[in-house]
């Protein structure tokens, strides 16, 4: 029977109640503040039963407007890609089907050729 490893020990005796940890918390780095985890520990607790959450709302940020829905310019050039973009894929598939369908062909009649000679 093998003897727990110390670090096992030392981890569940520490941490055991935590849903988590960092990595400088684990290993004693000068990095950890205490105070920043019971800060952030507080503020997710707000956030408790909650589906999800935008980053403002976290950081305690004010949440942002919801933006106008005129996008001038740029609304009419993103329509114009989307026209232009839409007419060029279809002549392109149209372009692929025909290239396909003259191979198929053309496979077709060399596999004939084979079977036949």
């Amino acid at each position: 029977m093998a003897l727990p490893d110390d670090s096992e020990q030392y981890a569940r005796q520490k941490f055991g109640t935590q849903k988590g940890i960092s990595s400088d918390e684990f290993f004693g780095r000068n990095n950890f503040d205490p105070s920043a985890q019971a800060e952030a520990k507080s503020r997710l607790q707000g956030f408790e039963g909650a589906q999800s959450i935008s980053s403002n709302a976290y950081f305690g940020r004010p949440e942002e407007d919801e933006p106008d829905q005129n996008y001038g310019d740029l609304e009419s050039a993103a329509k114009d890609l989307v026209r232009k973009f839409g007419i060029t894929a279809g002549d392109d598939l149209e372009n692929l089907i025909q290239v396909a369908g003259e191979g198929g062909r053309r496979l077709q009649s060399a596999i004939r050729n084979y079977l036949n000679s």
